[in-house]
């Protein structure tokens, strides 16, 4: 492959694709312009940030044609980011918990910098910290997710929560609007396939026992209500569903959109998640879903923090509302 000086005022570095890389995935190609591993090209791409002729592609296992150009796009200086996107709820022994707010990500794209979670973990973990100790993620959620993230503040408490979360001991809990009427608790056992995709697809054979996730109707939307909550949250929406379900989700062992795609196997897409929902299911152009990690309970340590959503409280009756205060604050 050829670099394209040409290309580099205009939109970053860029190269031309020679016979010998032709038919080459996207992803394996960008590999001769930038040095980040498999995973930080793939997201790279996926974020619009790499440029087919001139195009956006974001599809990572496209093949390139021999003369093809591929080219970085120069991100915009960042503008301060809000401050309310992130927080430090406290230490615990070697752990610290943060929350991060949906529409962070949690980590930071390899190369490109940008503001994350991870980018802030040192700030928001100072005050906290004794010499020596430096905060690592344990965790990752979704861009568009809300909710707990876990940090160990020295190695050997990083290895204590893998072996833990192997063994089953790390129980996560969340909240989920779903599509339509969850009419009884159920557990998704599919296998996911999570290799090289943007959609986690979901296998007609069951998973090990810890990769499964449980569902527990927390209160049922119908109507009105339904219709009403529909407009809040999602106004672009082409319809509203008949019904929309708040529901409690727990894993242990989780993988990439574990519950965005064993909900949409279900039948019951998060709301407004367009990726994963079924045909046919109204979802808000702009694929906002709302999904929030409420609770993280280790064999030690343990931490809750309530979801930033503000029409929990006028839309729930208030039994409903003392669920969800259960579902997060209390031990089975």
């Amino acid at each position: 492959m050829s670099p394209a000086p040409e290309e580099e005022a205009a939109q970053g570095p860029a190269l031309t694709i020679d016979a010998e890389s032709a038919g080459m995935r996207l992803d394996k190609a960008l590999a001769a312009l930038v040095s980040e591993g498999l995973r930080g090209r793939r997201r790279r791409i996926e974020e619009s940030g790499v440029l087919l002729n001139g195009a956006a592609c974001l599809e990572p296992a496209r093949r390139v044609r021999a003369g093809d150009v591929l080219a970085l796009l120069v991100p915009e200086p960042p503008s301060e980011p809000p401050q309310d996107l992130a927080r430090l709820l406290g230490r615990q022994g070697d752990f610290c918990f943060l929350f991060k707010g949906a529409g962070l990500h949690s980590a930071a794209l390899p190369g490109k910098g940008g503001d994350s979670l991870e980018a802030r973990l040192p700030a928001l973990c100072a005050p906290v910290l004794a010499p020596g100790e430096q905060p690592k993620l344990l965790q990752r959620l979704d861009q568009g997710t809300s909710g707990l993230v876990c940090a160990a503040l020295m190695p050997e408490a990083a290895r204590a929560f893998r072996v833990a979360e192997a063994a089953g001991q790390c129980e996560k809990r969340y909240l989920a609007l779903l599509t339509g009427e969850l009419a009884g608790s159920v557990t998704a056992r599919r296998r996911l396939d999570t290799n090289a995709r943007r959609t986690t697809r979901v296998l007609n054979e069951d998973a090990e026992p810890l990769r499964r996730t449980d569902f527990l109707p927390l209160h049922v939307f119908e109507g009105e209500a339904s219709a009403r909550l529909s407009a809040l949250l999602a106004p672009d929406a082409a319809e509203a569903p008949p019904a929309l379900t708040l529901a409690a989700c727990r894993i242990r062992l989780g993988g990439r959109h574990q519950i965005r795609a064993h909900a949409a196997s279900l039948g019951h897409p998060l709301f407004g998640d367009g990726r994963y929902a079924h045909q046919g299911a109204p979802a808000s152009t702009a694929g906002h879903f709302f999904l929030h990690h409420g609770r993280l309970a280790l064999p030690r340590e343990r931490c809750s923090v309530a979801p930033p959503w503000p029409w929990l409280e006028a839309y729930l009756p208030p039994e409903a509302r003392r669920r969800v205060r259960a579902w997060l604050e209390t031990a089975d």
